[in-house]
C-alpha cells in the first residue's frame, strides 16, 4: 500500500508539473526571443560572418554558431526546468525511508 501511495503521489506531481510548464512555454518563448536571443542575434547580422564564408569556400560558420546558441540559450534551459524538479521530487519521494 506505501508503494502504491508512493507511485500515485509521483503521478500526480508529474502530470501536474508538466501541464504547468507547457502552459509556460508560450511565456519562455516571448521572453527568449525578446530579451536573449535578439540580443544575440545582432551579432550574425555583421559583414565578418559573410567574409568567413567565403574563407571557408562556402561553408556557413555562423550559421551553425548561431543554431548552437539557440540552443544553448532555449532548449538547454526549458528542458532543465521541467525535468530537474520532477527527478529530484521522484528522488525525494522514492529514496526516503
Amino acid at each position: 500500500m506505501k508503494k502504491f501511495y508512493k507511485f500515485l503521489k509521483s503521478f500526480l506531481f508529474i502530470s501536474f508539473w508538466l501541464i504547468l510548464t507547457s502552459s509556460l512555454t508560450g511565456y519562455w518563448n516571448i521572453f527568449h526571443y525578446e530579451y536573449i536571443f535578439s540580443n544575440i542575434q545582432k551579432i550574425f547580422d555583421k559583414e565578418f560572418w559573410f567574409v568567413l564564408e567565403r574563407i571557408l569556400f562556402g561553408i556557413d560558420i555562423g550559421y551553425w554558431v548561431k543554431y548552437y546558441i539557440e540552443f544553448i540559450t532555449y532548449e538547454i534551459p526549458m528542458e532543465s526546468f521541467k525535468y530537474f524538479p520532477i527527478y529530484f521530487f521522484l528522488k525525494f519521494i522514492w529514496i526516503k525511508n
